[in-house]
This record gives C-alpha cells, sequence and structure tokens, in this order.
C-alpha cells in the first residue's frame, strides 16, 4: 500500500468516525500566572504547532519567564457537555515546547483533578534535547470526566522547579473523545463460550474466503474493505490484526507518524523504539511512552473502522515480560496501562478487542477485554489461566502450531475453547477443533 492511500485512508476514517464518536478540539482561554511571567503574545499562538528543530520565530509561542524562584502558570479551558447519555471516553493534551534540557531545569504539565482535589502530573521534559522544540502528546489514563469540573472547566498548570531560564510554549491544546450514538456505545462484538464460535485466522498469503466459520481474524493493512464486506456480506465476524507492541519496518504509517524514520530498516533508539524481537524481524516499542504512540495507533484503529472491522486483534501485548530483549526496565503496571488504553481506544470507537497472550495478566484485564486469543497455551500448559475468561462469559479463541489435533482438540473443546491447529506462517491452512 503506497503512503498516498494510507493517508487517504486515514482521512476516510475520519470522517466516518465522526459518526460514531464526538470528539472535540479545545484552546486555551485563559491564563493566570500566579509566579513569574508570560509574553504578551495573543494565546491564539497556542491554536497551532509552528515551530521545529531549532526555530525561534517570536511570533508564535509564548515565553514563560520564572521569577525569583520558578514559574507556575494555569492555562484554562472551557469543555463543552456530551451528548446526553453519553460520557467524554479520552483527553489528551497536546503541547510543543522549548527550553533547558531537564538536567538543568525541569517544567512540568499538570492536570487538576477536581474528585481528588489534587494536581495530576501528566509529563515533562524528560525527552526532550536542550533548546530543541519538543512535540508531546499527553494521554490521561484514568477516566477524564474526573478533570472537568462542574462548569466544564478543565485546568492545566505549567510550571519550572527553578529560575534558571525560560521556555517556550507553541501549542496547547486538549482533544476531548465521547462516545455517541453508533460507536464507543458498548454495541460491539462479544463473544461467549455457549456460541462455540468457528474461526479462521490468516494474516499471510492470498486470503482464501472459502471456509465456512463464524469469524475471520485477517491483516488490517492488507485486507481491502471491499473483502472485509464480502466477508461480512456472508455473515462472518471479521476481525483486524495489527501489532501494537512491536514496530514493524514494512508497515508505512510508521513513516508517516515518525518523520526520522526514512526506509523500512530504522535501527535507531529513539523513543518510543527499543531492542529487536527474537526470530522475527520486528523491534519492541517502549509502551510507557503511551504520548509518542498515541497517533499512530489511534489511526490504525481509525483504519479498523473504515474498513468495516469489527473488532481488532493487537498483537504483542506483552513487552513487559521480554526484558531481555526490550532493553527496557519494563515492569506488569505499565503492560495494564498500555493494554488497557489499547482497549479503551477501540471501545471509544465501537470496536471489539481482544486480549492477545500476556498470560500473566488474564486475571487483571478480563474487565477491559472483550475476548482472548492464545497462542500454544497447551503446548506451553497455559490453558487453566484462560478459565478467567470463561468464567466471565467471554470467548477465548487459540492455535497451536505442534502437536495432534487428536489430542488437544478434546480438551480445547471440553474447556470451551475455540482452538485451531495453523501452521507458523498463518497462511490459509487450517484444521478446526470443530471436526473433533
Amino acid at each position: 500500500m503506497s503512503k498516498i492511500n494510507i493517508v487517504q485512508l486515514v482521512i476516510l476514517s475520519a470522517a466516518l468516525l465522526a459518526g460514531a464518536c464526538r470528539a472535540e478540539t479545545l484552546y486555551v482561554d485563559s491564563i493566570n500566572v500566579s509566579q513569574g511571567q508570560i509574553s504578551n503574545q495573543p494565546i491564539e499562538v497556542l491554536k497551532t504547532q509552528d515551530q521545529a528543530g531549532q526555530q525561534d520565530n517570536w511570533s508564535t509561542y509564548l515565553e514563560a519567564a520564572p521569577g525569583s524562584a520558578r514559574f507556575v502558570g494555569q492555562f484554562l479551558f472551557n469543555a463543552p457537555s456530551p451528548q446526553p447519555g453519553t460520557s467524554w471516553q479520552s483527553l489528551a493534551l497536546k503541547v510543543n515546547t522549548i527550553g533547558e534540557a531537564k538536567a538543568a531545569q525541569r517544567w512540568v504539565f499538570q492536570l487538576r483533578d477536581f474528585v481528588d482535589g489534587k494536581w495530576v502530573t501528566l509529563g515533562d521534559n524528560a525527552g526532550a534535547a536542550n533548546w530543541q522544540w519538543y512535540a508531546q502528546n499527553l494521554v490521561v489514563q484514568q477516566n477524564p470526566e474526573r478533570y472537568i469540573n462542574a462548569s466544564g472547566l478543565i485546568k492545566v498548570r505549567y510550571r519550572s522547579n527553578n529560575n534558571l531560564d525560560v521556555s517556550n510554549v507553541d501549542l496547547m491544546t486538549i482533544e476531548l473523545q465521547g462516545s455517541e450514538q453508533g460507536g464507543g456505545n458498548g454495541d460491539w462484538w462479544k463473544p461467549t463460550p455457549a456460541q462455540n464460535l468457528t474461526w479462521q485466522w490468516q494474516i499471510n498469503g492470498t486470503l482464501d474466503t472459502s471456509f465456512d466459520v463464524d469469524m475471520y481474524d485477517v491483516d488490517l493493512f492488507d485486507t481491502p474493505a471491499a473483502q472485509i464486506q464480502d466477508l461480512k456480506d456472508q455473515g462472518r465476524t471479521v476481525i483486524c490484526y495489527f501489532s501494537a507492541g512491536t514496530y514493524e519496518g514494512w508497515r508505512e504509517d510508521w513513516q508517516l507518524f515518525f518523520p526520522f524514520i526514512t526506509d523500512e530498516q530504522y535501527t535507531g533508539n529513539e523513543p518510543p523504539f527499543a531492542g529487536n524481537m527474537a526470530d522475527w524481524d520486528e523491534r519492541w516499542l517502549d509502551i510507557r511512552r503511551i504520548d509518542l504512540l498515541t497517533d499512530i495507533m489511534g489511526a490504525r484503529l481509525d483504519l479498523a473502522v473504515s474498513k468495516g472491522c469489527d473488532g481488532v486483534e493487537p498483537d504483542n501485548m506483552d513487552a513487559y515480560t521480554n526484558g531481555d530483549e526490550t532493553g527496557l526496565p519494563l515492569i506488569g503496571a505499565d503492560q495494564l496501562a498500555y493494554n488497557r488504553w489499547i482497549a479503551q481506544e477501540a471501545h471509544a470507537r465501537g470496536l471489539s478487542v481482544g486480549l492477545k497472550n500476556d498470560v500473566g495478566q488474564l486475571a487483571d484485564l478480563v474487565g477491559d477485554f472483550d475476548w482472548a486469543l492464545n497462542e500454544q497455551c497447551f503446548e506451553y500448559n497455559e490453558c487453566s489461566g484462560y478459565q478467567v475468561f470463561i468464567n466471565a462469559g467471554k470467548a477465548v479463541f487459540g492455535v497451536e502450531y505442534t502437536g495432534e489435533p487428536a489430542q488437544f482438540c478434546p480438551q480445547a473443546n471440553n474447556m470451551n475453547l475455540s482452538w485451531l491447529k495453523k501452521q507458523l506462517s498463518l497462511n490459509s491452512w487450517r484444521i478446526g477443533c470443530e471436526d473433533y
């Protein structure tokens, strides 16, 4: 797929999503400075990102200067009320700043939590180089409505920890997304074990649509929207696969969202890129950097909506168990936060979402995902862990690449698991346990 086609699909997805989710961009209404001072350019300069690199166009940003101790300023936004019977589902603060590196002076963005009556830190300049513009997308991990008071006010606090120098702010906006009629309202595919669903998983090779099964799991990028619609016209549910936890260089959307990537062989270590995945031409992502992954993963979910997918299968959702490969000090809490964020973003778009592997966190995530998909739990003696999904009335799909179907299929059927024998290439070949 060409880059132009991907851009067109992203634009198309935004148009289609408008009928499913309400999105609002909020701009700064006023600024209150309690320490230090701010320059007198109009606050309208904060509506757009105009600066990059080491640019210094004075008319396009505001300068925040510390006083004798530090700078403390509140940027106030007014949020509209969501539609009756709906609620705001996600909130993200978009900023572009320049100043000293964190080692010399820390600049922090905080959001006022009106429920607990405290300031919550969203991010700082930890990833910024000295006097280089640093764009961030800071995503709120909790219910966004706790940060909006009864009058619709949102407070963002920007503060430094000393009086060393100034910081310039080129962009500050808030993106709110809420559920609307037809999307994000819970009316998505929620398969149950009692349905005894049959399925086919093919993400390589020419798609074979001849199997008489209930669900197809196909590649998000390589499967045309027309083919997805054909499957749905046959009464199939269509789930779309993409990797949410690794960098696959051949997916051209990486070059759209990360300009420093110029070909399929990017090997640098700029965030959010981490270590290589063993035996695969992929690299792990730093799942802690949701701020850097928001746009690309959001666009992939939007693409799933625009293509007509009923749900998504985000892959590689267990980076924290691969520390030797990632080279990152990831912990279970990092993975839970990222996986829950992916599930929330899928649901906000009216998409069903399955938990891929991540066996160690099944009990923690059963409430966030609609179903689960596993590879080789019989081979590794891990299938019993999926009882938590079965007990919750949520279907579990899976495959074995080795072993005899005559041995594992009866066990899978007795456990109410929907299982297949597949080749590792995940082409069209399948043996379904429904035949045992």
